[in-house]
């Protein structure tokens, strides 16, 4: 794989523009193969937010039982980078079903690569499946989580060779620490999607952990939380990972709720028997806290992968193409964060202040020149680096500085459809906001623009099927104001609708429905939740606000995905979950939470058509 170029020293300012410009080239397709979210994210992150600066001195103490002095620590943390001045920081998770010990890592089952940056307010994670083929530097090409078994510092060295990216802290918790960490921060409330279950009754097909967890709005306690984010045997490793982020997320919105850990003695043996890091640094820990707390609940950034499965030498494996690793490092780095209702359009960034460098990378005499002129009748403003470090660039490749990543968008869409894009730090971009490199194809003319994206239509069916089935149930939660959809999306399905108690505290009662639809060839779950828990967690931060039909709506949006919508009336909350890989759009969401009525209004508008769809109450999912 073709490193980064080396950086060269910053000229002084009195130099011509060109001069000062960054050269590059581009770094091969630089593998991008971050780590598979784990729960040990979700564990470090419930403690760091619950630690006080009273505690400082037990925190010292504490922090240091999780940085034993075994070799394979040693090795780890000699692979670890320092944190540049300015940069985010990054921080390697890795779930084991162990801690590790002289001479045994343990096995791990997952890792997630977290990106923190105080200075644009976001946390960003970067997924992928735990079966993904990659290259283990000094071994071989080997599912990634193999790396671990050669111990935490060959991860490391793995996760930063193909990602480019460096490892600034590493750590790592085991199965047992995940689910005290849990359990000491007194649990995290979730919206489970479906039911999931499995009866380890000696067979084949039921080979795997039990599992009962049902549907809905509810607290999960360390145990429950622990089957949550770790189950995949009747899905996807990728609802896997939408389960684990989706996770992550609601922990950083209950950082108020879930208190303080108060009790010394139990954290140090936590991190004496279940964790290890590098992080032990007592400032550098608080500074990481302090981020984890103020970054805001709707600047947390989930990007995942997606790859195809195969068979290599009888096992199972996840390809992944270069391009789709590019595009995705692209959106952990410069995350986009939807507002409002996902149909508002961002004020367009004016050419005229965008600084942009152009090199040549195919050697034709003058080409840097060329396509400096053809950009700057489009208003940017364009200077000429001179030549990239090689002429070996088939196709134009345009790289921008950190706030810089739209600009660069549309300057690639101009110079042709093979054109790529790739994210700089802030110290390789060295004061640059825009470098493009041109390529072998550059013809002489600039390409038109595409069409602008237009959001997908909404795809639902008018129904009154669950009608009787709302007027049944409604006598099981006398607290609710029961409502009803009068549209479902599209080849849906009902398999559970689950009157439950959230808990006792306070009456707090609730209904779940769980829709199924097949996306894909798969089915996948989305919900209607209603109760009347006065301000539920997972309803802190919206994103925005929809004011239709007398009702006023919050959007969640994860970037650029719809993932809730909710609306409250008469003391009841309501709100409409999209599936865990988001598979309805933000219309056909918008209009099922729209069509909600009162049952004594469960009427359709003159002129629908009445679809009949199946209703289970207490189906299987799947």
């Amino acid at each position: 794989m073709t490193m980064p170029p080396p950086r060269p020293p910053k000229a002084p300012p009195e130099e011509p523009p060109h001069q000062r410009a960054r050269y590059f080239r581009m770094p091969h397709r630089r593998k991008l193969w971050p780590a598979l979210v784990g729960w040990s994210v979700y564990s470090i992150l419930g403690l760091v937010i619950a630690i006080s600066v009273g505690a400082y001195i037990y925190l010292d103490d504490t922090l240091e039982q999780a940085a034993p002095n075994t070799a394979e620590a040693k090795a780890a943390r000699a692979a670890t980078r320092p944190v540049l001045p300015g940069e985010p920081t990054n921080i390697l998770l890795i779930g084991s079903d162990t801690r590790p010990s002289e001479g045994d890592p343990g096995r791990s089952d997952s890792l997630i690569f977290v990106r923190m940056d105080p200075r644009r307010d976001f946390i960003s994670m970067l997924s992928f499946p735990r079966d993904s083929y990659v290259p283990i530097p000094g071994v071989g090409t080997a599912k990634i989580n193999e790396a671990y078994s050669y111990g935490p510092a060959k991860t490391i060295q793995t996760v930063e060779a193909l990602t480019g990216e460096p490892v600034n802290y590493y750590v790592i918790i085991d199965f047992t620490g995940f689910q005290k960490l849990v359990d000491e921060v007194g649990g995290v409330y979730m919206d489970v999607d479906r039911r999931y279950y499995n009866q380890h009754d000696g067979t084949a097909a039921h080979n795997y952990d039990e599992i009962d967890l049902q549907p809905g709005y509810q607290k999960l306690d360390g145990a429950n939380a622990l089957d949550f984010v770790r189950y995949r045997h009747t899905d996807s490793d990728y609802a896997r990972i939408a389960r684990q982020q989706m996770f992550l997320s609601e922990l950083k919105r209950q950082t108020k709720q879930l208190g303080n850990l108060t009790k010394p003695t139990a954290l140090r043996r936590i991190f004496s028997e279940n964790i290890e890091t590098n992080l032990t640094n007592v400032p550098k820990f608080l500074s990481i806290l302090e981020l984890a707390l103020t970054a805001p609940k709707d600047r947390i950034a989930r990007v995942s992968i997606q790859g195809s499965g195969n068979m290599v030498n009888g096992a199972s494996v996840e390809e992944v193409s270069q391009s789709e690793i590019d595009a995705k490092v692209s959106d952990w780095k410069e995350p986009e964060f939807v507002q409002g209702n996902g149909g508002a359009k961002v004020k367009p960034v004016d050419p005229a202040t965008v600084d942009v460098t152009v090199l040549n990378g195919s050697g034709r005499v003058l080409q840097a020149e060329d396509v400096a002129e053809a950009l700057n009748t489009k208003r940017y403003a364009t200077s000429v680096g001179g030549n990239a470090k090689d002429f070996d660039h088939p196709t134009s490749e345009v790289y921008y500085a950190p706030g810089f990543r739209e600009p660069a968008r549309k300057i690639a869409q101009l110079l042709g459809p093979q054109a790529s894009i790739g994210a700089l730090s802030q110290a390789d971009a060295r004061g640059n906001e825009v470098v493009v490199v041109t390529g072998a194809d550059w013809d002489g003319k600039l390409s038109p623009p595409p069409a602008p994206e237009k959001e997908p239509a909404a795809s639902t069916v008018d129904t009154t099927s669950l009608v009787d089935t709302m007027r049944a149930i409604r006598s099981q939660v006398p607290g609710l104001k029961v409502m009803v959809p009068m549209k479902v999306a599209s080849g849906s399905s009902v398999k559970i609708v689950r009157a439950y108690k959230i808990d006792d505290k306070n009456n707090r009662q609730a209904v779940k429905i769980v829709f199924q639809s097949y996306i894909g060839g798969a089915p996948q779950y989305w919900g209607l939740e209603m109760t009347n828990m006065k301000n539920p967690p997972i309803l802190e931060g919206e994103t925005g606000v929809i004011n239709s039909g007398g009702r006023r709506y919050l959007t969640y949006y994860d970037g650029k995905n719809l993932q809730r919508l909710a609306f409250e009336k008469d003391g009841t909350t309501y709100w409409i979950s999209n599936t865990l890989t988001n598979g309805l759009t933000a219309n056909t969401i918008q209009e099922i939470a729209k069509s909600l009525r009162p049952l004594n209004r469960a009427k359709l508008l003159k002129g629908h058509t009445d679809t009949a769809i199946t209703i289970e109450t207490a189906g299987s999912t799947p």
